[in-house]
């Protein structure tokens, strides 16, 4: 089953470089590039329904945008539960850390 991926950049040269790898690989991946300085980014991602959002976090200052990205970066292992009183279920986030060799390694990550 193909994955659709949002690959948050403004199109920089490792991002390009992580596109043209999933390009290799179309059976399982299908990416979108979306400028993260764009005013709707998050309308746009939201529209997609991503299984993943892959972001250069060395492109755009992500911490002082976000603070889910900046506790991200501080601990790099970390379960986040998101409540609230008028949803269910709640919301969790398991962040882990993965070793990284080539492209297949990030597409078995999405499955």
């Amino acid at each position: 089953m193909r994955k659709q991926v949002v690959i948050l950049s403004k199109h920089s040269l490792f991002s390009q470089g992580v596109a043209s790898r999933f390009e290799q690989f179309p059976e399982r991946v299908a990416f979108h590039f979306i400028d993260p300085q764009e005013q709707e980014y998050i309308e746009q991602i939201v529209k997609l329904q991503p299984s993943a959002v892959v972001l250069n976090s060395s492109e755009v200052d992500w911490n002082r945008r976000c603070l889910l990205c900046a506790l991200l970066s501080a601990i790099r292992e970390i379960t986040i539960i998101r409540l609230s009183v008028d949803e269910r279920p709640v919301q969790v986030i398991r962040s882990q850390q993965s070793q990284l060799d080539e492209v297949r390694d990030l597409l078995d990550l999405l499955s």
